[in-house]
């Protein structure tokens, strides 16, 4: 799969998570902007990339920030790391400590399987 595929298809789950969230039909959508519901169909399948002029559309439609859609269907560290940032953002301290030190090791354990290092231990019960 190219990586522009892979972007078509990351960017349709977000966009159909957005729609969902947003409370609205295909249809409802595609009407919004002016389209059919099987182009919203192909876009949230991850068969046709939108334009941007249609994912700023879509960004007003549902509410939500650009940047926010492209952020969400990013396999970049950097974006994932903003996305994390604001998932945390509405956490009281001591649960984003504990995310942070839960994240910390599970990565930790997944470099070193990944690495061909020591398996990592079930947890104690």
């Amino acid at each position: 799969m190219s990586a522009e595929q892979k972007l078509a298809e990351q960017l349709g789950k977000t966009l159909a998570r957005a729609r969902l969230a947003a409370g609205y039909a295909q249809e409802l959508v595609a009407e919004h902007i002016g389209v059919n519901a099987e182009t919203i169909s192909r876009f949230e399948r991850g068969a046709v990339l939108p334009t941007l002029p249609r994912l700023v559309e879509l960004a007003e439609l549902y509410q939500v920030p650009v940047s926010t859609l492209l952020r969400r269907s990013s396999p970049r560290a950097i974006d994932l790391a903003e996305e994390l940032a604001d998932k945390l953002s509405h956490l009281n301290d001591a649960d984003r400590l504990w995310v942070s030190q839960w994240l910390t090791e599970l990565c930790e354990r997944l470099r070193q399987s990944a690495a061909g290092g020591r398996t990592a231990k079930k947890p104690h019960r």
